[in-house]
């Protein structure tokens, strides 16, 4: 099993680097694998496969 970092953990704020649209997230989860689960605006649920490389921090 590959484990990958990422920098982003639960709770955070972030955005789509590809899906503007999709308005602001918040981070839910963070698995081992990469895999990160986002609640963005409208209370879209999405689980994203590695997840560090498609999100970016919102400070």
């Amino acid at each position: 099993m590959k484990i990958l970092v990422t920098n982003l953990q639960k709770g955070e704020s972030v955005r789509h680097k590809a899906r503007a649209e999709w308005g602001l997230g918040k981070v839910i989860a963070v698995d081992r694998c990469g895999t990160i689960r986002v609640i963005f605006e409208g209370n879209r649920e999405l689980s994203i496969a590695q997840g560090g490389k498609y999100l970016e921090k919102v400070l």
